[in-house]
């Protein structure tokens, strides 16, 4: 199920940049120059625009229909082998230029003649999807469709809340004063942030039945805010939720589409009235759609107050007045509380009785992460489970990737409603460890690497679309900033986001810690050993689609040993490597000339190795974007022919012994 789920996730995106790139004037002028079959590639676009059409009906029906299923995990491999071989196509169009090789050489050039072979062979293999998807009977979405969610509600069920007596009381001493309100704005605006499953809108709905705040305010009203925000849209959800509340004629579907006839009824019902509106759900951040949503509510009565509840920082910024309230995970103590609750039924219940499942259950309950979500559904998971084997077993699952439990679709919606390009970017980053700190500059390197960063569209260069990116699934709560860090430069991704994050990656993205390794694995980690030996790799010398080789360390400052046979032998031989990292090995002197062959390498860290020269053949490496060779202390120099690294951005030569730089540097116009 995993592996489908990253379907629609990343070939969206992976198809958008394959399209860009057939349609460019350098990939165009090369391809007719070198005699490719130039009708070809615009049957090739055609098919890729007919598949990307309906990966959003397959990725609905995939979890019910295995032939769906099996055909988008199929796709996935082909759309990527594909970028693979258009990748090459564009390193030779850089390797023409920066070589200067007359067109009639590279026509006779035996991986040119090889690459027209694939070429013809991909673009039956796509063609098969075409055909097939007709037999699926999948169908044509114009745009990204959403499965369907539970709708929130003002009605709350007293065992939800746990913990968050503090949360409320500081809540409503802010609606029921008068600090959110000035001389010119009679409507305060009160913002719950957190991560998907924190319990905002429990909060909000605990908040809302209060009996302090029935008496504050002369009416309410909740209204659950679409995800695709649209002002006329929520001014009718709002107005409806209005009549649904004061009159005994129960709700009336306003007809008009009239945003002005729509805002002067939304006027009139709340003038002169102290109210409070609840908005659960909100993702829009544009201020102008905001002012035009809020701005016929200044009418009412000074008093007047609006809670929005949104995992989004930015959103909460554009419309608060109060302090913004930043909602924290529950305690332990806490989310073993709700666990029981649930598990053990009443709220009552003695659960004192059952002392060896207390033990099991505390322990299962910090698993939950703080999330009342995960609580809740845990102990509705083992409200028929007395017997302490079946809460060992849960204790010991890998419970966080069971198939349509209400864990996942609850982090999942965060997800679900990224860009496609920002999907890619999560899911990614279960490339790292649970815990692991995720360093923003190192992080955005890797996913220029990856070709996660589309700038085409973009005047901005690749790094400022990647803070973009860090900090948008910062402001989403998908990565939370380490405490110690005042600068937003490290963050950590929650356990249960970790664990989404490893659920919609799929089979593309594997951690060596984790158990089998796909043959078809695109991302690989490892975490270091004091001497990490060759048996270690050795399956990997069967794979052929291997994009990172990545290791993480537990600690910094501590040095390892690699056996030499995988530097020799195993990498070289993998030609999709974009991902290179041999950082803190000791035994590491030199690197093969064969790594010159890697022609799609474009990060390349040997940091804190003792190094002593690159090879020649490194100047290859035409798509290089980062090199990092800080901390090399007996590195001297850099290869004469250095200037051929056209693509690079980044080069870190701090802690190295070298004096002199060479002249052909200057022509790195990127650096």
């Amino acid at each position: 199920m995993a592996a489908a789920l990253v379907g629609g996730a990343f070939l969206s995106a992976t198809i958008q940049t394959i399209a860009e790139k057939l349609t460019s004037s350098e990939f165009r002028g090369f391809i007719k120059n070198t005699k490719f079959n130039y009708s070809q590639l615009a049957e090739l676009k055609t098919t890729l625009f007919a598949l990307q059409a309906v990966l959003v009906d397959a990725e609905q029906k995939q979890f019910n229909d295995l032939p769906v299923k099996q055909w988008l995990d199929d796709l996935k491999d082909a759309i990527f082998d594909s970028e693979d071989l258009l990748d090459l196509i564009s390193y030779h169009v850089l390797r023409s230029t920066v070589e200067k090789t007359p067109v009639d050489q590279l026509q006779k050039l035996p991986s040119i003649i090889k690459i027209n072979s694939k070429m013809e062979k991909m673009c039956k293999r796509l063609q098969t999807f075409v055909q097939q998807k007709d037999t699926l009977g999948l169908q044509r979405t114009v745009s990204g469709g959403v499965s369907s969610r539970t709708l929130s509600s003002s009605v709350l069920n007293e065992s939800d809340v746990v913990g968050r007596n503090d949360d409320k009381d500081r809540l409503i001493n802010m609606l029921v004063s008068d600090v959110g309100t000035s001389r010119n704005n009679n409507l305060g605006v009160a913002a719950i942030v957190g991560m998907g499953g924190v319990g905002k809108t429990t909060l909000a709905q605990f908040v809302y039945n209060d009996a302090k705040v029935e008496q504050h305010f002369d009416f309410k009203a909740w209204v659950c805010v679409s995800e695709d925000f649209d002002v006329i849209r929520a001014t009718k959800s709002i107005l409806e939720s209005i009549v649904r509340n004061t009159t005994s004629a129960g709700s009336k579907v306003w007809e008009s589409d009239n945003l002005d006839i729509l805002r002067v009824e939304l006027k009139k019902n709340s003038r002169e009235k102290r109210f409070l509106f609840v908005l659960d759900d909100l993702w829009n951040d544009d201020y102008n759609d905001w002012l035009e949503l809020v701005s016929p509510l200044n009418d009412g009565k000074p008093g007047s107050s609006v809670i929005i509840t949104t995992r989004q920082q930015k959103v909460a910024e554009v419309a608060h007045t109060f302090p913004i309230q930043e909602l924290e995970p529950l305690s332990h103590e806490d989310c073993w509380s709700l666990l029981s609750k649930h598990a053990f039924g009443s709220k009552d219940s003695d659960h004192s009785k059952y002392p060896n499942l207390e033990e099991i259950g505390r322990k299962i309950a910090k698993k939950c992460g703080g999330l009342p979500i995960a609580a809740k559904t845990l102990g509705g998971l083992m409200r028929s489970k007395v017997v302490e084997k079946e809460w060992s077993s849960i204790l010991n699952s890998n419970i966080w990737n069971l198939r349509n439990d209400k864990i996942l679709p609850a982090l999942h919606l965060s997800y679900q409603y990224l860009p496609s390009h920002l999907k890619r970017c999560f899911a990614y980053c279960s490339i790292f460890p649970k815990d692991y700190p995720l360093e923003r500059k190192k992080l955005v390197l890797l996913w220029m690497a990856e070709g996660f960063l589309d700038y085409s569209q973009d005047e901005n260069a690749m790094e400022e679309i990647g803070d973009d990116c860090f900090a948008e699934l910062l402001s989403r709560s998908l990565i939370q900033q380490l405490s110690n860090d005042a600068h937003e430069k490290k963050c950590v991704m929650h356990d249960l986001v970790h664990d989404l994050a490893t659920f919609v990656s799929g089979k593309s993205c594997c951690r060596l810690e984790c158990g089998d390794i796909p043959e078809k694995v695109r991302h690989f980690s490892y975490n270091q050993e004091y001497y990490d030996i060759f048996m270690k790799f050795e399956k990997l010398y069967n794979f052929k689609c291997l994009r990172t080789f990545l290791s993480t360390y537990s600690r910094e400052g501590i040095y390892n040993y690699l056996s030499l046979k995988v530097v020799d032998d195993l990498l070289p031989s993998q030609n999709r490597l974009r991902v290179l990292s041999l950082s803190r090995y000791r035994n590491i002197t030199k690197l093969p000339d064969s790594i010159g062959n890697l022609v799609q390498l474009r990060y390349l860290d040997t940091s804190f190795t003792y190094i002593e020269s690159l090879p020649d053949t490194t100047c290859n490496l035409y798509n290089l974007q980062t090199l990092n060779l800080s901390n090399c202390t007996a590195l001297t120099e850099l290869p004469i022919h250095v200037g051929n690294l056209v693509s690079l951005r980044h080069l870190d030569i701090t802690g190295t012994n070298i004096s002199e730089l060479p002249v052909e540097i200057g022509r790195l116009e990127n650096l």
